[in-house]
């Protein structure tokens, strides 16, 4: 994910390992938490929110610790409160 240079082909892979439900997409997208656009970010919380093993939930509570984007915030949140129902 990271090596992609256009940020909606970054977007897309999120959406896709999140639509996959692979636990081994998660060290990818804990990794595009830590990315420079607020865009892909969010689409990474959302990904780990649909994969939503132990692994994901723990990077997202991390990246809600420390996530300042309010856009990204709310996409933790949501993945976090998808994951809690």
């Amino acid at each position: 994910i990271m090596r992609a240079k256009h940020v909606g082909l970054q977007k897309n892979a999120c959406v896709a390992l999140g639509n996959s439900r692979e636990a081994s997409a998660v060290p990818a997208l804990t990794a595009a938490l830590r990315n420079a656009e607020p865009l892909v970010r969010g689409h990474a919380a959302w990904a780990l929110g649909e994969i939503g093993t132990t692994e994901a939930l723990s990077a997202l509570e991390q990246a809600q610790k420390s996530e300042t984007d309010p856009y990204v915030l709310e996409e933790v949140e949501a993945a976090l409160s998808r994951t809690a129902a």
